[in-house]
């Protein structure tokens, strides 16, 4: 009897390596199938997207070219934008980046279509120093745009392109200032050069353009990545 009682556990062990190896067969067969599909499907859904964002870059956003910034000079690398301008003897440069600039889960806006609102700087070098403002863009209730102050201060100015602030330079929060010092240096200083609502619109609008065009741009690159043999 326990001979046979053995036989029977041996011949439910194999029975399981046999059923156990034919699951693994079958699941690789569907991986192979799943890899070999990917590449026609993606790249199907990739050409649907790339034309469906076409087609709001036509009807929401007014055509492909970015508009213009009045009164700044334009430079782009790649997500980073950088517009410059002189003031007299003073040069004055904002730079800002597109990526993550867009925000899909603002569910406190008001705007129907997805806007970019990227931080960004303004530096405004005079002689060898410059003034920083680290800057934010806000909706207004009215559905206009204005910045609000970050962060402040004053650096040596920059001996060649890219060259970074110096750790050892104090910084100070916009957010606690005398309000006199504000409505001063943060209000008319920054309006007598050009630091209005209007250009707050202006750079939105500019930037929600060039993001998008950049997130197609993705999307093309991708799509002929994968399409390499």
């Amino acid at each position: 009897m326990r001979a046979v009682s053995s036989f029977r556990q041996i011949s439910r062990i194999l029975n399981r390596l046999v059923i156990s190896k034919q699951v693994a067969q079958t699941r690789n067969i569907s991986k192979t199938m799943k890899l070999l599909t990917v590449q026609p499907e993606l790249t199907a859904a990739l050409k649907t997207e790339i034309e469906a964002e076409m087609k709001v870059e036509s009807e929401s956003l007014k055509g492909s070219p970015p508009p213009t910034i009045p009164g700044f000079t334009i430079a782009t690398d790649e997500a980073e934008v950088k517009l410059t301008k002189m003031h007299g003897s003073e040069k004055i440069e904002v730079i800002f980046n597109v990526n993550h600039s867009v925000d899909m889960n603002d569910e406190g806006s008001d705007s129907v279509d997805p806007i970019a609102l990227p931080p960004f700087s303004i530096e405004i070098t005079k002689g060898d120093q410059r003034i920083c403002f680290h800057m934010e863009l806000v909706e207004t209730e009215d559905g206009s745009f204005d910045y609000s102050v970050e962060e402040y201060y004053v650096a040596p100015a920059a001996s060649k392109i890219g060259d970074d602030i110096p750790d050892s330079v104090y910084a100070s929060s916009g957010r606690y200032i005398d309000p006199k010092l504000h409505d001063l240096l943060f209000v008319r200083y920054l309006e007598e050069r050009g630091f209005t609502q209007q250009f707050c619109s202006d750079l939105v609008n500019f930037a929600t353009h060039y993001e998008h065009n950049k997130y197609i741009d993705l999307l093309r690159k991708i799509n002929d990545f994968v399409s390499k043999p």
